[in-house]
C-alpha cells in the first residue's frame, strides 16, 4: 500500500477543482508530517513525502516500540511503484496529482466515485444522520441545511444560539457561533458568501459541551462498516489539539461516567448499519463520527449527541488507535513549535 497525508482536504473538496492552492497552513502542515502514514502502515508499504531524510528524522524521535519495514519517498519517484494508493482523504485534486505522477487508473477511484464522495462528505449527510438517530432519551442535537441566509436568520431567532458551519470545513475551520446579539456584518457577510460559493451552510443549536469524542470506523469494498474504536480528543475554540493515548477498556470507563454504554453501542451500530448502504461501492477506507457529551438541563444529567460531523477519510483518532495499539499512553499533540508542525507523544 501507498500512503500520502493530504490534509488540505477539506479544502480541496470545497474547491472541487484538479488544481488549486490551498491555504499555507495546510502546506505547511503538509509538508511537516507527510510522514504521518508511518504510523500505520505495515511491512512493504510506502508512504509519499516531501523530504525523506526529514521524515526519517521525524520518525525516529517518536521512538515507538515497533517499527515496520516501509519506505519513504518523494512523489517523483512514484511512478516506480505498482501498488494501491490510500491518501487521507480522496478528492479530485489529490487523484490528479497522483495520476500526473504515475499512479495507474486501475489504483485510483473514478471522477463519478470521486463526485460521490465528495456529496457524502458534504454536512447535510451528518444532519440526516441525526435525524435517524433521534430515537431515544438520552440522546440531543438539532441541525437543518440552509439554502438561503433568511433561512439562517429564521433558525437563529428560533433556537436563539446556533452554530454555523460550511458545507466541507474541518478542524474549527469554517465555523461560526451565533446568536442575535452577535449577528455582526462581518458574520453575515460569510454566511451569505460561504451560500454562494458552497451553495449552503448548516445551521445547528449549540450544546453546552462536556467533551469532544468520536467513534472511528472503516468501511470495506463490500459496504462492511466496522467500529474500530473510540477517539478521546480535546480542542481549543473547536480547533482540534489532541488525542488521549489510551486502552479500549479506559476510554469507555470514562464514556460510562456520562452515559449508559448500551446507547453508545447502540448509536455505533445504527450508525454502522446507515452507513454501510451509503458507502457500498462508493467509498473504503477510514472514516470517523465526531459525537459530543452536552450538559442536560439538570446539571448532573448529561446527554448524547451522537452525530457533530461525518469524517469521511482518515482522522486523528485513527492515529491515536495506531499509537495506543503500539501500547503509547498519555497524549498525543498537533504542536506548532518553531515554524513547524510536529507530532508531540507525553507519556503517562
Amino acid at each position: 500500500m501507498i500512503y500520502i497525508f493530504n490534509p488540505e482536504h477539506e479544502h480541496a473538496l470545497a474547491a472541487n477543482l484538479p488544481t488549486f492552492t490551498p491555504p499555507h497552513a495546510a502546506r505547511q502542515l503538509h509538508s511537516d508530517l507527510s510522514y504521518l502514514p508511518s504510523l500505520w502502515a505495515k511491512d512493504g508499504d510506502v508512504v509519499i513525502v516531501d523530504d525523506v531524510n526529514a521524515a526519517n528524522n521525524a520518525y525516529r524521535k517518536l521512538k515507538l516500540k515497533h517499527r515496520p519495514d516501509i519506505s519513504f519517498i518523494t512523489l517523483d519517484a512514484l511512478e516506480r511503484e505498482k501498488q494501491a494508493v490510500q491518501p487521507w482523504g480522496w478528492d479530485i485534486t489529490i487523484r490528479q496529482t497522483l495520476q500526473k505522477n504515475g499512479v495507474g487508473e486501475q489504483f485510483l477511484p473514478t471522477v463519478e466515485a470521486i463526485d460521490s464522495i465528495r456529496r457524502l462528505s458534504h454536512r447535510a449527510t451528518a444532519v440526516e444522520m441525526l435525524r435517524q438517530l433521534q430515537y431515544c432519551a438520552g440522546v440531543t442535537g438539532t441541525s437543518v441545511v440552509c439554502d438561503d441566509y433568511d433561512s439562517v436568520v429564521r433558525f437563529l431567532n428560533e433556537k436563539r444560539d446556533i452554530v454555523v458551519k460550511a458545507p466541507w470545513s474541518c478542524s474549527g475551520r469554517g465555523v461560526r457561533y451565533v446568536t442575535p446579539d452577535t449577528l455582526t456584518e462581518n458574520t453575515s457577510r460569510w454566511i451569505q458568501k460561504t451560500i454562494q460559493q458552497q451553495g449552503s451552510v448548516v445551521a445547528e443549536v449549540k450544546c453546552r459541551k462536556v467533551m469532544d469524542f468520536a467513534v472511528e470506523f472503516v468501511a470495506d469494498s463490500d459496504g462492511t462498516v466496522t467500529p474500530l474504536g473510540l477517539s478521546l480528543f480535546t480542542t481549543v475554540g473547536g480547533t482540534y489539539t489532541g488525542n488521549w493515548l489510551t486502552t479500549e477498556e479506559e476510554k469507555r470507563e470514562r464514556m460510562a461516567q456520562y452515559i449508559p454504554l448500551p446507547l453508545l453501542d447502540d448509536v455505533t451500530h445504527r450508525i454502522s448499519h446507515h452507513l454501510s448502504s451509503l458507502l457500498k461501492g462508493v467509498y473504503a477506507g477510514p472514516f470517523g463520527v465526531d459525537m459530543m457529551i452536552c450538559a442536560g438541563d439538570d446539571d448532573n444529567a448529561f446527554l448524547l449527541n451522537p452525530c457533530i460531523e461525518i469524517n469521511l477519510r482518515r482522522t486523528m483518532g485513527h492515529v491515536a488507535l495506531a499509537l495506543s495499539q503500539q501500547e503509547q499512553r498519555g497524549m498525543m499533540n498537533i504542536a506548532y513549535e518553531n515554524g513547524s508542525y510536529k507530532v508531540k507523544l507525553s507519556r503517562e
